[in-house]
């Protein structure tokens, strides 16, 4: 079992309480910004997802699989792991505004789960990277249509889309390389 990272009370989110991967490639301030809603860890989900992580990493057994911990996570919030199968973007318009707030809420903890695999434990399991692009997509599509919709169009959708962009580009970049320990 290699070296795991977790946040300290008295530092908080840092880059000094984060695996050397993640702080490699995580460059960007908004990583370790806990009242950052477009960060992955500074929404509400994000953040208790997080802080889940880190318990999960302490007790897990060998052989655990992150998707596991996700897809339990979810269940506790009374929310469907059926929305992390989602790929045909075209579905997310007939879903209906209340239930998308809850699937957005697991879009969070998606991309919350798997960079914070990355800031934990310097890696992440492949099955995480799929639900995270997929998680990635949706994300983009229900920003763009807020940013163009003619009736109460969403005033921080290119501010979303920008971060977006960036922590798929950090994803990437990630997912392409391996730690050196």
């Amino acid at each position: 079992m290699g070296k795991y990272y977790f946040d300290d009370e008295d530092i908080g989110l840092a880059p000094e309480t984060s695996h050397p991967f993640f702080v490699e490639y995580a460059k960007a301030e908004f990583y370790y910004d806990c009242t950052d809603d477009f960060s992955p860890f500074g929404n509400d989900s994000g953040a208790d997802t997080l802080f889940n992580l880190e318990n999960w990493y302490r007790e897990r057994e060998a052989g655990e699989k992150c998707t596991t911990f996700l897809r339990q996570l979810i269940e506790e919030w009374g929310f469907s792991v059926e929305y992390l199968k989602l790929s045909d973007l075209g579905q997310l318009d007939a879903i209906n505004s209340e239930e998308q707030n809850f699937n957005n809420e697991v879009d969070k903890a998606v991309i919350a789960t798997i960079f914070g695999q990355y800031k934990i434990a310097g890696k992440a399991d492949k099955a995480m990277l799929a639900l995270a692009i997929h998680a990635f997509r949706r994300q983009r599509f229900i920003a763009e249509k807020a940013q163009i919709r003619n009736i109460d169009p969403w005033e921080y959708a290119a501010e979303y889309l920008s971060r977006l962009e960036i922590m798929e580009a950090d994803l990437a970049a990630m997912a392409t390389k391996k730690p050196a320990n």
